[in-house]
């Protein structure tokens, strides 16, 4: 019995241990989205800027998806970035989608084979990502999330082993019109991936303007982005490193540096002094056994009636 119960208190220990660490310390993880037509290089920093504020702050890669249009005024170019991403959805495979292909790929090797690799792609991008997908090995899918939103095409697990697939459509979206699958699950009202959770997800418009809507940092995508960026932190950013950023420029200052040092420290402390208190009462546990000693109670004095 002594065995058994020691072996149980060590295996609880270890779990505890093991569940706060996980917590703690998340998997690696980076990054990445693939931009949709009319964008020019100038074009990337405000998006890229955004992600990464939602995000956490955390650094954002990105692979761009280049334009035909020579400024923002050049109608003939903007048509032909639409006649390419009708291409991509017959699947024709362009120079773009091999370069997404390297992008991931150079991502998966910076994170390792225990990280996690969270991908955001909008409108054409997102159909360049379906069609990379189909070049990318299923274990390289296993390590990838991908998050896209008003996308020429959806991308789900049950076509690809990805980790996640969320598909975000605004109602009104002008794309709607080109993406069936899309359509079919607005009409049946369901999509469900491999798990539980909903893969394509319908927003209802925040500006009632169809061509508004489809923008990814207008108010509709970006409600959802935002969500996305909150979840990320919850899972993958570490109470430690989220407010570690802060600590090393201030820890010059005396006055400030402790606040923001129990700030970081206070989960690891709580966590390491419930650890301590299991590890406490299986040593009290083990001593008791040896001694072959219960408890001490209290027990109350007897009343004696006077005569």
């Amino acid at each position: 019995m002594f065995k058994h119960r020691t072996l149980r208190c060590c295996l609880y220990v270890l779990l505890l241990c093991t569940l706060k660490a996980k917590h703690l310390f998340p998997c690696r993880t980076k990054l990445t989205w693939v931009n949709g037509i009319a964008h020019l290089p100038e074009h990337m920093v405000d998006p890229t800027y955004v992600i990464s504020s939602a995000f956490g702050n955390v650094k954002v890669d990105y692979c761009h998806n280049p334009s035909a249009m020579t400024s923002e005024s050049d109608y003939i170019g903007f048509v032909k970035d639409g006649i390419q991403a009708s291409g991509h959805q017959m699947g024709r495979v362009t120079k773009e989608v091999d370069t997404l292909v390297d992008h991931l790929r150079d991502a998966l090797i910076e994170v390792g084979k225990s990280g996690k690799v969270i991908h955001i792609a909008h409108s054409q991008g997102s159909v360049i990502t379906w069609l990379a997908a189909k070049r990318l090995r299923p274990e390289e899918c296993r390590r990838i999330e991908v998050i896209s939103f008003g996308g020429a095409a959806t991308i789900c697990t049950s076509e690809f082993p990805f980790a996640r697939c969320i598909n975000y459509y605004a109602v009104n979206d002008p794309i709607l019109n080109v993406v069936p699958a899309a359509v079919k699950a607005l009409r049946t009202g369901f999509s469900f991936g491999s798990g539980m959770e909903q893969e394509i997800i319908f927003l209802a418009s925040r500006t009632g303007d169809p061509v508004t809507d489809h923008g990814l940092l207008n108010p509709t995508y970006l409600e959802a982005l935002l969500w996305e960026g909150q979840r990320y932190q919850s899972l993958y950013k570490s109470p430690i490193g989220v407010d570690a950023a802060f600590i090393a420029p201030l820890a010059s200052s005396a006055s400030w540096f402790p606040n923001f040092a129990y700030a970081t420290t206070k989960q690891l402390m709580l966590a390491i002094l419930q650890v301590f208190m299991w590890l406490r009462e299986f040593v009290r546990g083990i001593l008791m056994e040896l001694r072959g000693r219960r408890d001490e109670r209290y027990e109350p004095v007897p009343f004696i009636e006077s005569s």
